[in-house]
């Protein structure tokens, strides 16, 4: 799934409030960890999954952005979303710098075949 990206991610760290309407039961709010960011998506970690196509609301330390689950795979201990934010919301270092931004690019490796 992480071959599917478009664009360059930059690896980080930080905390990021999720909001979300479950299929059934009352609206959640919990936190996730930032792990990668571009400026179309991002990747999560949760502690429970949440459903692809779900909308959620993504609330950074001054930032707040709509976006959606594209995936939720269970790895080691933890769930990794990966979210595209809305049309109209484009990441960028000058909207919001997450804690621990490492100067290092994930690049999409492209299959020579």
């Amino acid at each position: 799934m992480r071959a599917e990206r478009r664009e360059d991610r930059e690896l980080c760290a930080d905390l990021v409030k999720v909001q979300w309407k479950p299929e059934f039961g009352p609206p959640r709010c919990e936190w996730a960890i930032l792990e990668d960011i571009s400026p179309s998506g991002a990747c999560l970690e949760f502690e429970e999954p949440i459903s692809p196509d779900t909308l959620v609301t993504l609330q950074f330390k001054s930032e707040r952005c709509q976006a959606r689950i594209k995936y939720c795979k269970f790895e080691k201990s933890n769930y990794l979303l990966g979210v595209q934010f809305e049309q109209g919301y484009r990441w960028s270092r000058r909207r919001f710098k997450p804690e621990h931004l490492i100067q290092f690019r994930l690049r999409q490796v492209r299959n020579s075949k």
